[in-house]
């Protein structure tokens, strides 16, 4: 039974079916006869001028064209174009495809994708909307390679969902690269959105990396995540009026600005690390950055307006820039400031400081200028010190020195005067060069000193002299150096009644120290001379000029000081001296030995001298005494109160028993102050 009926109804199903699968066969047969039969028209020279007059009208002339059937559509390939719509457009070669169902659907001329060549686009002031129909069309993936639009030139150029209605236009566009005149080279690998209205061109930039390279860097600066506006008139050739963009990096904060028609003008903010925006200076201001670069300038925070205007050949730029918590290394010196502003412009740099210290060293204000046209050197000025002037090149070589380090004493001057410095205590003075020769240490200068002049003393100039002067410290240190002392015919003005024919002071290791305003000095001496003596009318025998040497309450306490003015009394001789102490200005000396030679006996000293009451007023001294007596006996008897008990007796015995003409070494101990000085023999 089921047998029965089922064979009839699937014959009956076949039946019905048949003939509309085979109606729909026909008609896609026919259709696609006819659509390649349409192909194969259109690949006909007339195919293919009617199928484009149809298309685009009347807007578009080529040398030649060649269209193929595609799946929906066709491809077309046009050699040696012009079309005519929201702006003429021509070229070497468009390469197209269009969707014919898209293009019904969307009621638009649907083109997948369109490539162009070495193509120019020029604004069409003449023609209008209304004499030249133009469809609409849209595009989903436009390429260009070297598109010139007025005098701007699209190296590369990839728009997508560009849509042209009437005479606007509007796309996206992704690694934007753009040739444009003047002061911006270029702008590179520009992603974001475009429209296209009365010959202007407006983009929205939203891009992770863009290169823009400006005329007045060596190289193009790298934008990320910049954002922005961007305003291109293309009537009368080519201006921007208007543009604004931003881009940070996480370190890095631009904010920018720029115009250009006639001139450009840009205005620049970046707030980052030294590096980013230091690299910011227009590379006219190179030696700057050099000079940035070589102080090993960090800052924990540094912002920057940059300002530049080009006018043609004429171009201008100013720069700010603001750090915190600066440091720079100046000529081997460690310069540290709270705040610190810099002014940079086409002639000069300017930078003002503010706290200022070198080390533990509180410097206050500074100023550090530069003329940028020529090679001037570096101008650091001390505001705070008398407006202390340094002056370097570019290598931090320096070239003179100017100013006076203040002291609280009234008597002591120090100043500095070009390559040169002068110290002044009392009525002497000595100046010498320090830069024709000096060596860059840590902190400060190894200086080797030449041209010396003074009133009272000479340079040894067969040995080499050299002194450091620290700014950490403030200190003139490791003083090596032989100084001789001028007699009255060398210097006549000289007022003082020492006389001699050499007197040396050679100073091993010293140090002057100027940095609390008080000058402290110590170090090692060591003093030779001949024929030195002290001239007054008191006396008139030669022989009484070793007993002036013997009362050491009036003479010994004056030599070691070395006050002349207080010899007042005496009269002495010594043919030569030698010797070697150690001098400070806590008012301490150590005489590891002082040796004086006179006519008929030598004398040594050593011991100590220190300060009670007055500089160098206490001593603790001994002295070694030997004489030899060869003159005739009344001359002994003359002088035997003169002599402590011991050596009188000494005298006595040797001379008038035995005639013997010597007296053995004698010791003295000269101890206590100035006012109350005690001598003891010690055997």
């Amino acid at each position: 039974m089921d047998t029965y009926f089922h064979k009839p109804e699937t014959k009956m199903v076949k039946k019905y079916l048949i003939w509309p699968i085979r109606l729909f066969l026909y008609v896609i047969a026919i259709l696609i006869i006819s659509f390649y039969s349409f192909c194969l028209f259109l690949t006909t020279d007339f195919g293919s001028k009617q199928t484009s007059k149809l298309l685009f009208g009347e807007n578009i002339k080529f040398e030649d064209i060649s269209i193929e059937p595609s799946l929906l559509g066709m491809r077309v390939d046009i050699e040696g174009f012009s079309f005519l719509g929201a702006a003429n457009f021509s070229g070497d070669r468009i390469n197209l495809e269009i969707n014919f169902l898209n293009s019904l659907i969307g009621k638009v001329i649907y083109i997948p994708s369109l490539e162009l060549y070495n193509s120019e686009v020029k604004l069409n002031d003449e023609s209008s909307t209304d004499e030249a129909i133009q469809p609409d069309i849209y595009i989903n993936e436009l390429s260009i390679t070297n598109l010139k639009a007025g005098n701007i030139e699209f190296k590369r150029l990839e728009l997508n969902n560009f849509l042209s209605q009437a005479a606007e236009i509007g796309f996206a566009f992704n690694d934007l690269s753009i040739d444009l005149p003047g002061s911006i080279n270029s702008l590179d690998q520009f992603n974001g959105r475009g429209y296209f209205s009365e010959n202007k061109l407006f983009l929205n930039v939203d891009s992770n990396e863009v290169l823009i390279d400006f005329t007045f860097y060596d190289a193009p600066s790298e934008f990320k995540n910049l954002k922005g506006y961007i305003e291109i008139d293309l009537n009368n050739d080519f201006s921007i009026p208007f543009a604004k963009l931003s881009a940070s990096d996480g370190i890095k904060n631009i904010k920018s600005s720029f115009k250009y028609d006639d001139s450009f003008l840009l205005e620049l903010w970046v707030k980052g690390n030294q590096s980013d925006v230091i690299n910011l200076i227009p590379s006219t201001a190179d030696n700057v950055k050099l000079f940035l670069e070589n102080s090993n300038f960090e800052t924990s925070n540094l912002d920057l307006l940059l300002s530049f205007t080009d006018f043609g050949n004429d171009s201008n730029f100013n720069v700010v820039m603001k750090a915190q918590d600066g440091s720079l290394k100046v000529s081997g010196l460690d310069l540290a400031t709270k705040s610190t502003n810099f002014y940079i412009d086409n002639s000069s740099l300017r930078i003002f400081g503010d706290g200022l210290k070198l080390t533990d060293l509180d410097l206050g204000k500074v100023f550090l200028s530069r003329k940028l046209m020529d090679d001037a050197n570096y101008k650091l000025v001390l505001n705070d010190y008398d407006n202390f002037t340094v002056q370097f090149n570019d290598e931090g070589i320096l070239k003179s020195i100017d100013g006076k380090i203040p002291t609280l004493d009234s008597d002591l001057n120090v100043s500095f005067n070009k390559n040169r410095i002068l110290l002044n205590a009392d009525e002497i003075y000595f100046d010498f060069n320090i830069l024709d020769n000096y060596e860059t240490i840590n902190g400060g200068f190894k200086i080797y000193p030449s041209g010396f002049n003074s009133n009272y003393f000479s340079l040894d100039n067969t040995q080499k002299s050299s002194f450091e002067f620290n700014f950490n410290d403030m200190e003139l240190s490791n003083l090596n150096a032989n100084f001789g002392l001028l007699n009255s015919s060398e210097n006549p003005a000289r007022d003082s009644n020492l006389e001699f024919t050499e007197f040396n002071l050679s100073f091993s290791n010293s140090y002057i120290n100027f940095k609390d305003t008080n000058m402290s000095y110590g170090g090692l001496v060591k003093v030779s001379g001949k024929d030195i003596s002290y001239t007054d009318s008191t006396f008139t025998i030669d022989a009484l000029r070793v007993l002036s040497l013997i009362d050491i309450r009036s003479r010994l306490v004056n030599i070691l000081n070395a006050d002349f003015d207080k010899l007042d009394q005496d009269n002495f001789f010594i043919n030569s001296l030698s010797g070697e102490f150690f001098a400070d200005s806590a008012g301490y000396a150590n005489i590891s030995n002082l040796n004086l030679n006179f006519d008929v006996g030598d004398a040594e000293i050593v011991g100590t001298i220190s300060s009670e009451l007055e500089s160098f007023d206490t001593f603790d001294l001994e002295m070694s005494f030997n004489s030899t007596l060869s003159q005739n006996i009344p001359w002994y008897v003359a002088i035997l109160g003169g002599f402590p008990a011991a050596a009188g007796a000494v005298v006595v015995t040797g001379v008038l028993e035995d005639g013997i003409n010597q007296i053995t070494e004698t010791k003295y101990g000269i101890s206590g102050s100035v006012e109350n000085l005690t001598i003891e023999t010690r055997q």
